[in-house]
């Protein structure tokens, strides 16, 4: 496929595959940041830091720490980082699905895609692009990123009011010496 944007023409090859990913915001966000590791090239340091939180199919046996990593890790790389340099909202490109990968070659003297994009002030190169539609944006990204940040929230809450409840049983015993 051409890919006329501008005055630059690109040939670009979809590259994507169609995935099942379960119904859990934690599951949407591995899957996102799934995405991200296979749009960007990042070294083996990176990989071993994040292989577990893009591994969405395990999204059950994520620790805690591993939640809030994942947290973490996607806010950082947050589609406003991304937008336009890595992923592109263009409902045409994806076809009939909601989002496409594409490798890229290019023809013209000017890039429209930058080959490397800098990141929490690292330099990542790019090896893909991905369309998304605004639907996978939402689905995968933006309500998955509000339920995670909930969950933990409601998780701390509740060890707060444990720790408290514990503390008063603590002030309210007799101790007899």
């Amino acid at each position: 496929m051409a890919l006329a944007v501008g005055n630059v023409r690109l040939h670009v090859k979809a590259t994507g595959t169609s995935v099942q990913v379960p119904a859990n915001p934690r599951a949407k966000l591995m899957y996102y940041l799934s995405c991200v590791c296979n749009a960007l090239q990042l070294d083996t340091s990176d990989t071993r830091n994040i292989a577990r939180l893009k591994d969405y199919q395990n999204y059950a046996f994520l620790t805690e720490d591993e939640k809030k990593q994942l947290l973490v890790f996607c806010a950082i790389l947050s589609p406003d980082v991304l937008l336009n340099k890595v992923f592109f909202q263009n409902d045409q490109m994806c076809g009939d699905s909601s989002n496409e990968f594409y490798d890229i070659g290019t023809v013209a003297s000017h890039l429209v895609v930058s080959s490397s994009i800098v990141i929490g002030g690292q330099k990542k190169s790019i090896r893909k692009i991905m369309t998304f539609k605004m639907s996978w944006l939402q689905n995968n990204y933006l309500e998955p990123l509000q339920a995670l940040a909930r969950e933990l929230d409601e998780a701390e809450n509740s060890r707060r009011r444990r720790a408290l409840e514990a503390q008063r049983r603590n002030d309210n015993s007799c101790v007899i010496s």
